[in-house]
């Protein structure tokens, strides 16, 4: 690719990515990329030593990406190292495990930090030197949110029915079905919904000490945390079909100037936001009131982190994770082996029970339809073995049906 090559769509006056030989850059705030993506951030450091002291491991989140930055706290962008990886290796039984283990810690984590738009083209997924499995996000825009299931990351595919075929679509997890395979078998899928609950009850137990982390970052209140009102294909298709509800005011003035709408919140204040000047120093507020959109609330720092939602995510999370995988083929009881020791998985045709090493059962309808899509589709497109989603990809259907 050439030199300054832009990407992706134009923001903020005719903003785009730019991608050069090692750097990319990109004209937005990078904290929250950094604190995730960047090994030396006091995030990554913090995660580091409380799973060293769990039964995690201290190599628990090794398989998120290590990368350098520059002016990462600087509002109108930065630069962040362009990320290198090569594909992964053949599907051999420990590979898979191993691939799936990594996927539950990456929804849990990705889910209680409150990440989302983690689509699969925003997902990168491959080795690194060593062999060490890499699986992250390549923009980190929208964080901190109070989610009560994982299909709230757009990891696994929203039940919404509006939406559903186009989640489903897009589901981050498919990008590890090229080497999971359609279904997954129950090993693998134990493995993914143990490691995601051990996850979670290390994240829920150390709450304090990650508020404590996010609480000492001198731009927490100051970094635009972006805000979506609609899709992107919403504004692409604005000009032949209207979108519902109207086009707001603000939307209108960014697609006159040949902008995708970008607005965007700040920590701890109220309000959504866009800029109104090309050199992003006036900063616009969109009106209050009746029938106009409104922030959810976020995670509080002050609390540590704390929600009742945590409860949810813990225990419905479990069964979204399992009805978004689950096949006729994974009737049965199945005993979990190696990382997912101590798990039994039964299935019957319309229940679930799930009884975890402590002891403690749960169990539901085993019609999970109203909470999360399949991620199985009979198209392959998304499903790619490069690390890299290429930028034109083509949706062919799968020769095997699932």
């Amino acid at each position: 690719m050439s030199s300054g090559a832009p990407r992706g769509d134009s923001h903020n006056f005719g903003r785009r990515v730019e991608i050069r030989e090692e750097r990319v850059t990109k004209p937005r705030t990078l904290l929250w990329e950094q604190l995730l993506l960047s090994a030396h951030s006091p995030l990554r450091r913090r995660l580091n030593e409380l799973s060293a002291e769990s039964a995690l491991g201290a190599t628990a989140f090794e398989f998120l990406p290590n990368l350098r930055f520059w002016k990462a706290n600087a509002p109108a962008g930065g630069q962040v190292e362009r990320l290198q990886l090569e594909p992964l290796v053949a599907r051999s039984g420990e590979k898979k495990r191993e691939l799936a283990s990594v996927l539950g810690r990456a929804i849990a984590l990705f889910s209680w930090l409150g990440l989302t738009d983690l689509h699969w083209e925003n997902l990168a997924l491959g080795s690194a030197p060593q062999g060490r499995i890499v699986f992250g996000p390549l923009d980190v825009e929208m964080v901190l949110s109070d989610f009560r299931l994982p299909t709230e990351t757009k990891l696994l595919p929203d039940a919404d029915p509006e939406y559903a075929e186009l989640c489903r679509h897009a589901a981050g997890v498919r990008r590890a079905l090229a080497f999971l395979g359609k279904p997954l078998a129950a090993q693998e899928l134990l493995h993914v919904v143990a490691q995601y609950r051990a996850t979670l009850e290390l994240l829920d137990r150390n709450g304090a000490a990650l508020a404590e982390v996010l609480a000492g970052l001198p731009d927490l209140h100051h970094a635009p945390i972006r805000v979506l009102l609609r899709s992107t294909g919403d504004y692409v298709n604005a000009n032949d079909q209207q979108p519902w509800p109207p086009l707001l005011e603000a939307e209108a003035e960014q697609l006159a100037r040949g902008d995708v709408p970008y607005f965007f919140r700040l920590y701890g204040a109220p309000g959504i936001h866009y800029y109104g000047s090309r050199n992003l120093e006036q900063i616009r507020t969109l009106p209050s009131g009746r029938g106009m959109p409104k922030n959810p609330p976020l995670l509080d720092v002050k609390r540590g982190l704390r929600s009742p939602s945590r409860k949810r995510l813990r225990e419905d999370g479990l069964f979204t994770l399992i009805g978004a995988f689950d096949a006729e083929s994974l009737t049965g009881r199945h005993e979990g082996e190696h990382a997912a020791a101590g798990w039994l998985l039964e299935l019957t045709k319309r229940r679930v029970r799930l009884q975890l090493p402590s002891g403690e059962e749960l169990e539901t309808d085993r019609d999970l339809r109203a909470f999360v899509g399949s991620a199985y589709l009979r198209c392959s497109c998304g499903e790619v073995k490069s690390a890299l989603v290429p930028p034109v990809t083509v949706c062919r259907p799968a020769r095997a049906s699932v």
